[in-house]
């Protein structure tokens, strides 16, 4: 699996950071779009924004387009993504 994620292993060994950050990316949209298709298929509603509880049972959102609904509910699931910060040190974004 290695050479797909942009390792180069003849002597000297080096890797390719272009086709490393290219496998990883395309790897990880891929998940992220079976586990929406899982849920569209398990009649879940994915809501992707940025949310606050009002009160036990109501949240907040402001979607990616900007547009806003508060969500009702008895039981609420948090699934926390993330984005990464990167240092201000060189070669931060590069390669991290």
């Amino acid at each position: 699996d290695s050479k797909a994620y942009g390792w180069e292993l003849e002597k000297p060994e080096k890797i390719n950071w272009t086709k490393l950050t290219e496998s990883v990316q395309n790897h990880i949209k891929s998940v992220n779009w079976v586990t929406r298709v899982d849920l569209r298929d398990k009649k879940v509603e994915y809501i992707n924004g940025l949310g606050y509880f009002k009160d036990n049972h109501n949240v907040h959102v402001v979607m990616k387009n900007k547009k806003e609904r508060t969500l009702n509910a008895k039981y609420v699931v948090i699934a926390c993504g993330g984005r990464p910060k990167y240092p201000d040190i060189p070669g931060a974004t590069e390669y991290g």
